[in-house]
């Protein structure tokens, strides 16, 4: 059902129209004679074009009321949506949290420390009105859980991280502080423009970094797999349990 402003509108223009006619007609009158039916057929014709005037411009001006309205319904929506997700997305997250453990207290100690960070960048991106800058961090967040999963899978892994640690989030961090204040004191200015822009663009690159740290996690475990077939194949192959002829792949991706 349409808001009932919208319904009240055409009266209120006719009303409007019927006024806009009258001090015409007031101001006609006063600036040219009527003394024959002539003169009141062109009053009546300028009376006329001024109230369908009045009319396009009132309509004009609501049809962009309403379209502002009808998106700030959408971002409205799309606000709920999102705030859904995240708070599906946070109470996961949460379970997960209670249950990742490793029995190392450093290693346990440098993960607690990285979803502590992630905390903070959560809530810098709850407090930012861009749903660009929302979809990148929730991205990294993302890539960030995945690299913190793959070291509580196994601990070893945790020095690999160090520098992710030490510098990349809280340097994340740091770049969405400075965005959100600009936002909120709406800085504006050149250089607070050039600032905006490398941070979005900084977004990108955190994120195909991070998604680098996370493949490098992983590195070792595809080399050791790979090796594993090669040993099973060789095996296999000694004790006559497939053809000896037949072409395999090594390692490093060439056929023998």
């Amino acid at each position: 059902m349409p808001p009932r402003g919208r319904n009240r509108r055409p009266k209120r223009g006719l009303s409007g129209a019927f006024i806009v006619m009258g001090i015409m007609s007031l101001l006609y009158s006063g600036v040219f004679p009527l003394f024959r039916l002539f003169d009141y057929a062109v009053l009546a014709l300028v009376m006329l074009g001024a109230g369908k005037i009045y009319r396009a411009v009132v309509k004009k001006i609501h049809q962009k009321e309403d379209e502002a309205a009808e998106e700030e319904e959408r971002r409205e929506r799309q606000r709920e949506e999102y705030a859904r997700k995240r708070r599906e997305a946070e109470e996961k997250r949460k379970a997960e949290q209670a249950k990742a453990t490793t029995g190392d207290a450093a290693v346990d100690s440098l993960i607690l420390r990285g979803q502590q960070l992630l905390e903070q960048i959560r809530s810098e991106n709850d407090r930012l009105p861009e749903p660009e800058i929302s979809e990148q961090i929730d991205t990294i967040e993302s890539i960030a859980n995945q690299i913190f999963k793959a070291v509580i899978e196994q601990p070893k892994k945790a020095p690999q991280i160090r520098r992710f640690m030490d510098y990349y989030l809280p340097t994340t961090l740091k770049m969405l502080v400075a965005f959100r204040r600009m936002e909120e004191g709406n800085v504006t200015g050149e250089s607070a423009d050039n600032a905006r822009q490398r941070i979005r663009e900084s977004l990108d690159m955190v994120i195909e970094a991070f998604n680098k740290q996370l493949a490098r996690l992983y590195e070792d475990d595809a080399l050791d797999i790979t090796t594993d077939i090669d040993v099973l194949e060789t095996m296999l192959k000694q004790d006559g349990l497939i053809d000896s002829g037949l072409r395999t792949r090594t390692s490093t991706g060439e056929e023998k």
